[in-house]
């Protein structure tokens, strides 16, 4: 994508060549039709960018048409925030309404919106997306990923990646900057929220039963997390380490120690976050410390680091300061 890391950007016109442009520039050639309407037109988009991950929150007025001869990226969304739609994607129909998402995989896409639509949208690059499945499942022995074009916008999977997408941009909306490792992480839980919610190729290995990692890669695990903390830590980093899948890595960890790696992940952080609240320097303070640790919001850091120590963040650090 065009756009900087990390940056939002707002885009308006009720020229519908010129949202054809922006399209093109993104995703492939796009050509508009208004469907022989006359009504005014009007589009509204904020655009966000993390790293092979994008969030579009789009509202259009007007009824209109976009083909891509050529779709680019992996998008969608599990249902609209309001309106509906019917799109052709792979040569099926696809009805989007308040129940109903829709996916894109790369290649040709025609996308109908009503009046009055309005979505918030996930894209990720193909490469990216194969390399996180890759990392997942352990090999793509089923070939390229391909998506069922439908998503049922009830069921839970894609109800969690609704949440997330609202929450992402809800945090990267905000003034102050996405600390990179947070912006890093973020864009791992999407793709990976992605790959679950949405049907595909793959469904059966990402929620089927995975087989078992060894106890000796459950420590090496903890030891790659405890040595990389201050670093994104990724699947693709902790499966390379431990020599396992993830879906293999994540069942046993969480079965040997009752939480997650990514819940392990917190811990530590929380760990160093502690240490650096009781043993401050002139320029600490409580949200340094929470972005240094990769905790992007300071009123969630709060909420965990007392739950972990039993006192407030801003407590450790009038005590060190004594």
């Amino acid at each position: 994508m065009a756009i900087p890391a990390n940056e939002c950007q707002t885009f308006d016109t009720r020229d519908p060549d010129e949202l054809a442009a922006r399209l093109s520039s993104l995703f492939g050639r796009a050509s508009l039709d208004l469907r022989g309407r006359n009504a005014p037109f009007r589009c509204r988009m904020k655009s966000i960018a993390l790293g092979a991950v994008g969030l579009f929150h789009g509202q259009y007025e007007n009824g209109f048409e976009i083909r891509f001869s050529e779709f680019n990226a992996f998008a969608g969304s599990p249902s609209p925030l309001s309106g509906a739609g019917a799109h052709e994607i792979c040569g099926r129909e696809v009805a989007v309404s308040k129940d109903n998402g829709a996916v894109l995989s790369p290649g040709v896409a025609t996308l109908h919106y009503g009046a009055n639509f309005e979505h918030l949208s996930m894209t990720v690059q193909p490469a990216a997306l194969m390399g996180k499945l890759s990392a997942i499942v352990g090999d793509l022995r089923f070939g390229p990923l391909r998506f069922e074009p439908s998503v049922n916008g009830r069921d839970p999977a894609a109800l969690r990646l609704d949440r997330l997408l609202r929450y992402v941009a809800a945090e990267a909306g905000q003034s102050s900057p996405v600390p990179p490792l947070l912006q890093s992480e973020l864009q791992q839980s999407m793709m990976t929220a992605f790959l679950l919610a949405n049907p595909n190729n793959y469904s059966r290995l990402l929620h089927g039963e995975p087989e078992a990692a060894a106890p000796w890669q459950v420590r090496i695990a903890e030891q790659f997390i405890e040595a990389n903390w201050d670093q994104p830590v990724t699947i693709e980093g902790l499966t390379s380490a431990a020599n396992v899948s993830a879906r293999s890595l994540f069942s046993t960890f969480r079965s040997a120690r009752g939480y997650s790696p990514m819940e392990f992940v917190k811990r530590v952080r929380l760990g160093r976050a502690w240490q650096k609240l009781s043993h401050p320097d002139a320029n600490t303070s409580v949200s340094t410390v929470a972005f240094e640790c990769g905790f992007g919001n300071p009123g969630h850091f709060a909420v965990d680091y007392r739950r972990q120590f039993g006192e407030r963040p801003s407590e450790t650090l009038r005590r060190g300061r004594n």
